[in-house]
């Protein structure tokens, strides 16, 4: 089986980035307390970033037959 990658930065717009200030936040394991990830720590402009990407993808979503809508969410589920 190969391995899974995971993102562990933001994704905005449909592109993956780093937080603006570049800071990280460690994922611990519950059982261990061992770091298993280190994810992108958002800031206020990245906040606004994605509410602006999500406004201008929102026509273009809108006008998606609800059909299709249905199975990008299934999918993404």
């Amino acid at each position: 089986m190969a391995a899974t990658t995971i993102r562990t930065d933001l994704l905005i717009g449909g592109t993956w980035r780093p937080g603006a200030d570049r800071e990280r936040i460690d994922v611990l394991d519950p059982a261990s307390g061992e770091v298993v990830a280190a994810v992108a720590d958002a800031t206020v402009d990245d906040a606004l970033a994605a509410v602006g990407a999500a406004e201008a993808a929102a026509p273009a979503w809108a006008a998606t037959a609800p059909r299709e809508r249905a199975e990008v969410l299934r999918r993404g589920f």
